[in-house]
């Protein structure tokens, strides 16, 4: 039996992300603890809109992976799992203002059909169509696609880590570990010293503070929260995504003439409205401009939406990585430590896939053969390692700051 502060795996990020891959270890019979500087969901998790979507992710392996990842949640939210009282599923909606977006609707109908996996379109609406009330005469082409769904994501991380066995430290900040010769880590945080015998960094922005060859950038997202409605206007049945949005995943340098939108409806009765893409910014800070823009293109498509009213504002930041993928697996020539990031706003999406492939490759098996073209080796290697420790030196210390 292990000591309180001696762990198979410590998984560093209270996040969507590392709360699955908790969740699924301590299933198969592992000692996990959970480290954060501040506290469950306190980043992304905590500022996302909750969509489960498949129809959202860049063509190729996100998308794959998002159809695979999409099935395991269902899995998990059926009677006794740990998503049950939060993944809803729910119809998604796709519109198209333009010969340009219509393309890119048409282009996106054709992926789902071919893949037969998770999600699939129910109907290719040719507007005007009594698929969603209210919607604007300028909207020419509405794709509904059944089968994905809903979960926000500080509920869902909060399910994962009410597992009575998975111990939770926080607030604890990161500030190093060093590899023993016993082959354990040990772990120091702001708050205690903790040994595991593998290490996860589900750190977000934050593991650039440890690995700063990793490409890693931010991208701010400004999210609105309307009122319940008060019974006025349409509802929506599921979210309703612009095409420009897409086209900001897909073609990074396409002319879009409309600003990319989502209106997410919540149980509350509440709309979710974002989410812009701004590269760069280290702040969290609700920027006006970019919410005006926002609500103009929004009620420009769903004219109810001009009797609801703003009640919050908020932004959250993504961690993105150069290439577009997220970066998992373990690190080069240091098999006990593995990086799982940079997802991009997907990590809602993808948690379950991930918590139950990491899992399984800290248990001793093989991540998924798709998985190999996120591995942190893309970009790192021994070479590159921020104190590397050779076959004549001592065991590598890593300092940095997980704030």
């Amino acid at each position: 039996m292990k000591s309180a502060l001696n762990f198979d795996v410590i998984v560093v990020g209270a996040g969507i992300i590392g709360a699955s891959i908790a969740w699924h270890l301590s299933q198969k019979g592992k000692t996990v603890c959970v480290l954060d500087s501040k506290g469950p969901a306190a980043a992304a998790s905590g500022a996302s809109d909750g969509a489960v979507s498949v129809c959202s992710k860049r063509p190729g392996l996100m998308a794959t992976l998002a159809h695979e990842s999409l099935g395991i949640t269902k899995e998990l939210a059926r009677d006794g799992g740990p998503l049950n009282t939060v993944f809803k599923e729910r119809p998604s909606f796709i519109f198209a203002r333009g010969e340009e977006e219509d393309t890119v609707v048409g282009d996106l109908a054709n992926r789902l059909e071919k893949a037969k996996g998770a999600t699939r379109v129910y109907k290719d609406h040719q507007l005007p169509s009594d698929a969603i009330n209210g919607l604007s005469a300028s909207i020419t082409r509405l794709l509904e696609v059944h089968g994905e769904g809903h979960m926000l994501g500080y509920d869902a991380t909060f399910n994962y880590l009410t597992d009575e066995h998975v111990k939770k430290i926080y607030p604890a900040n990161l500030l190093s570990w060093e590899q023993r010769p016993s082959g354990a880590i040990r772990v120091t945080t702001s708050s205690c010293e903790i040994e595991c015998d593998q290490l996860v960094l589900a750190t977000g922005l934050g593991t650039s503070s440890f690995f700063p060859d990793l490409p890693i950038y931010s991208h701010v997202g400004q999210i609105i929260v309307t009122d319940r409605g008060g019974g006025e206007g349409a509802e929506l049945p599921g979210a309703l995504t612009s095409a420009a949005y897409l086209m900001s995943k897909i073609r990074a340098d396409s002319q879009k003439a409309h600003i990319p939108v989502v209106l997410d409806p919540v149980d509350t009765g509440q709309l979710l409205i974002g989410s812009s893409r701004e590269r760069g910014r280290t702040t969290r800070h609700t920027d006006f401009s970019t919410v005006k823009r926002l609500l103009i293109s929004a009620t420009e498509a769903y004219p109810p939406l001009a009797l609801r009213r703003v009640i919050r504002v908020f932004a959250g930041a993504r961690s993105a990585v150069e290439d577009g993928l997220p970066i998992v697996g373990a690190v080069p020539d240091m098999p006990n430590v593995h990086i799982v990031t940079g997802f991009e706003g997907d990590g809602i999406c993808l948690s379950a896939l991930m918590g139950r492939e990491v899992s399984k490759s800290l248990c001793g098996g093989t991540l998924d053969s798709s998985l190999a073209a996120l591995s942190p080796a893309r970009f790192l290697s021994s070479a590159t390692l921020p104190c590397a420790a050779s076959a004549n030196t001592s065991p590598a210390a890593h300092k940095g700051f997980i704030a």
